[in-house]
């Protein structure tokens, strides 16, 4: 297999493989986009450096740095991150439903594990979840069940804002 088929075989593999989110999600074309990538197919790592973007439907990861990690044949992790000493955050965003609104994710270290449904975010951790609010240090989010595992930095102290539920009106015929 000539090396410049490698990327595009991973891009194939990875197409079919982010299941969380709408199912139209994934019948989408992914788009990579990085200043530079390198694939260790032998490995199963692929790393995207320099304003790194994943798209695909609803979809989008961006940092400076996203490193893929597949098994033989489905994408197992996504890790995004920025620079140590940067200010800004690395994004993560879908929507997970029809009917839900759009699952928001800021942190120096967005972990994404695809076949659990999880996300791991690490250093200044938001999630905003339709108009839900958490934000901590680590937070822990499983995608299936809705947990939110929140835990304070320095201070010791999280944040989090709850969206009263709103009553559903009896339809009068």
């Amino acid at each position: 297999m000539k090396k410049t088929t490698l990327p595009l075989l991973l891009t194939a593999l990875l197409a079919a493989q982010f299941g969380y989110g709408l199912t139209s999600d994934r019948d989408q074309p992914i788009s990579i986009e990085a200043d530079s990538a390198f694939v260790d197919d032998a490995n199963g790592v692929t790393i995207y450096e320099g304003n790194a973007l994943i798209t695909q439907g609803t979809l989008h990861i961006a940092a400076d740095k996203v490193k893929v990690i597949m098994s033989e044949s489905e994408v197992i992790e996504i890790i995004a991150s920025m620079a140590p000493k940067s200010e800004a955050l690395a994004h993560y965003e879908q929507v997970p439903e029809e009917d839900d609104g759009l699952i928001s994710a800021d942190a120096q270290i967005i972990t994404y594990f695809i076949q659990e449904e999880k996300l791991h975010l690490a250093g200044k951790a938001h999630l905003q979840q339709t108009q839900n609010e958490f934000a901590g240090d680590l937070l822990y989010y499983n995608m299936t069940t809705g947990v939110v595992d929140l835990k304070g930095g320095k201070s010791g102290r999280v944040s989090i804002t709850l969206q009263p539920k709103k009553k559903l009106t009896p339809k009068i015929q």
